[in-house]
């Protein structure tokens, strides 16, 4: 799971000065920036974190693990987010049981994070009709974006057929860090542009 050890409070110290540019270009760019943070972050750094987003102009955040792994805390995390003007942005995968949907999506704003396979790290065959159909009848209108496992032109171009407001990129960008592969990663922005 390449994705979820960005994420490791341990590792990441949430420094606004190493991130300082980042910002700074996204802002320049006019971009919306939401983080990605697992619920253990979350609760391990308390407000603190929300305090951080806040701070450097976050929109919201996406809690993959939240509505499955820790149901209970749901619709406090979703307040808690808002109280701090952060928008929940409800994450659903090919599996995500229809109630569990339903509820994600009442609870988000305006887009969807799809993700293509059932867990980061997960390679299986997908069908981008049966994930769209899944989806389809409780998005209301709201943008998808999706993820997990996208790599290749072919599938980029398929999803624009398939209402995507845009692309997630993970994995296949932590591998291009991990080797400083900086001419792939130019790739991989183009190819994305290009679809």
């Amino acid at each position: 799971m390449k994705l979820r050890r960005t994420h490791d409070p341990s590792l990441n110290m949430y420094s606004e000065n190493e991130n300082a540019e980042v910002f700074r270009m996204a802002d320049e760019l006019g971009s919306r920036k939401y983080s990605l943070m697992y619920y253990e972050v979350l609760k391990s750094r308390g407000t603190r974190i929300l305090d951080y987003l806040n701070r450097n102009g976050f929109d919201g955040s996406i809690i993959p693990d939240l509505m499955i792994d820790h149901r209970e805390a749901f619709y406090e995390t979703v307040e808690l987010l808002r109280q701090y003007s952060l928008e929940y942005v409800p994450f659903v995968t090919p599996i995500t049981p229809t109630k569990i949907m339903q509820d994600q999506i009442s609870a988000g704003g305006d887009w969807i994070y799809q993700g293509m396979m059932p867990a980061t790290g997960v390679q299986l065959p997908y069908s981008i009709d049966t994930i769209y159909e899944h989806l389809k009848p409780f998005a209301g209108g709201r943008h998808i974006v999706y993820g997990f496992g996208i790599r290749d032109m072919e599938t980029m171009k398929k999803l624009a057929k398939y209402d995507a407001f845009g692309i997630a990129v993970g994995t296949a960008v932590v591998e291009m860090i991990d080797s400083g592969d900086t001419v792939s990663y130019r790739s991989l922005v183009d190819m994305i542009l290009e679809a």
